[in-house]
């Protein structure tokens, strides 16, 4: 069972990430720096999770000459414990749970995560900006809209995570710059 302590804990900005990068390597050993590039977390933000989860016995420190050494404990029932913890995003998981379900329309092209997700920057709770690229020679984008909207609301009442599409069409993704050339090198989570 996950304790009130517990909880408070990991609902701060970067526990969940910092757990699960050091769930994902248990023999490493990581400075406060790598943890924080492995787990995709600002360095100050890292070291503030790993001072928290320490206090409560999730990972262990050591001084390694001016570094901090970072590694996941090795008490079993704290292990326990941690593997309540999900692998997956819970945003992430419902962003490819309203991408899937939208691709079962003809007319998607792709759907790419941008914003705080996108950028790996989110804490629990934020919503989530999905770029739905349609084919506009397939769908009218009013029509597009609507099912993409009545879609997020499902999710939205499934998962309890808002997710915030932005409609561009096929046409303006292949035009050079604007927003379509900021979507490009965004993480795609569905492609037809």
């Amino acid at each position: 069972m996950l304790s009130r302590e517990l909880l408070h804990v990991l609902a701060r900005r970067g526990s969940i990430e910092i757990v699960r990068a050091l769930k994902a390597y248990p023999d490493g050993d990581f400075t406060i720096n790598e943890l924080a590039r492995v787990a995709r977390v600002p360095a100050m933000t890292t070291w503030r999770a790993v001072q928290e989860l320490r206090k409560v016995g999730f990972v262990r420190t050591r001084k390694v000459g001016n570094a901090t050494s970072v590694r996941i404990t090795e008490d079993k029932e704290k292990l326990r414990v941690l593997r309540l913890i999900p692998e997956t995003d819970p945003q992430k998981t419902a962003a490819r749970e309203f991408a899937s379900r939208l691709g079962e329309n003809e007319w998607l092209v792709e759907c790419r995560l941008f914003g705080n997700i996108g950028r790996g920057e989110h804490s629990p709770g934020e919503e989530v900006d999905v770029a739905v690229v349609f084919d506009d020679s397939a769908v009218s984008e009013a029509d597009a809209r609507e099912l993409t909207t009545r879609t997020a609301a499902a999710t939205r009442a499934e998962t309890n995570i808002s997710i915030v599409p932005l409609l561009i069409s096929r046409s303006e993704m292949a035009r050079r710059g604007g927003l379509a050339s900021e979507l490009r090198d965004k993480e795609t989570i569905w492609r037809r």
